[in-house]
């Protein structure tokens, strides 16, 4: 697994730099990803959405009471985890056998994805935070899927060589200047508009 943890920075480079999809961080969604793979997907995905959300709700509240930065991010970690527990007590209680698999949950991204999300909401709104938090989980997803792949763990395993062409990958990507797909596609009615003028 940690092999193909390089083959998910590529996935992300590409999906942020050459299609346009903007996610929160460069690691997010591979961290996010490698919590996945511990839980069932379906019911992973459900709680990792639903501590964000009422931890979201919960940022909200420390924001009332202006606190500086850093302690604020430190009652956000502490809040992530209350929130945490108590979903892994349930989670025994209801014998779902996830209590244990949800402490894996990443607590720092967690948290920093809470407090990156609700900066943005203020400053950009609603819409486009909820579209990098969609962006995050969509990449999220797909990494979970090249993470689980029996071929892909087998070749990387049989052939760490393989690392070396990732890394070229990501440095092509990273000297890639051209426009994103997601501008093209933005901006193809205004290039129409251009061509109808001359």
């Amino acid at each position: 697994i940690i092999l193909l943890v390089p083959l998910g920075g590529l996935l992300v480079a590409l999906l942020r730099n050459v299609v346009g999809l903007k996610t929160f961080g460069t690691f997010m969604p591979v961290l996010i990803a490698l919590a996945f793979r511990e839980t069932d997907l379906s019911l992973g995905l459900l709680l990792f959405v639903g501590v964000v959300a009422v931890g979201i709700i919960a940022r909200a509240f420390l924001q009332q009471l202006h606190l500086l930065a850093v302690p604020r991010l430190a009652a956000t970690l502490t809040l992530v985890i209350i929130i945490l527990i108590t979903l892994g007590i349930g989670l025994e209680r209801s014998h779902l056998q996830l209590g244990t698999a949800i402490a894996l949950f990443p607590l720092v991204i967690i948290t920093m994805l809470i407090e990156r999300m609700t900066v943005l909401w203020e400053e950009v709104g609603v819409v486009n935070a909820a579209r990098q938090f969609v962006g995050t989980m969509i990449v999220a997803l797909i990494i979970y899927l090249i993470l689980n792949n029996d071929f892909l763990q087998y070749l990387h395993f049989m052939f760490p060589e393989l690392l070396f062409s990732i890394l070229a990958c990501t440095i092509l990507v990273g000297r890639y200047t051209g426009y994103r797909f997601t501008e093209l596609l933005r901006f193809r009615e205004f290039a129409r508009q251009l061509e109808g003028q001359k």
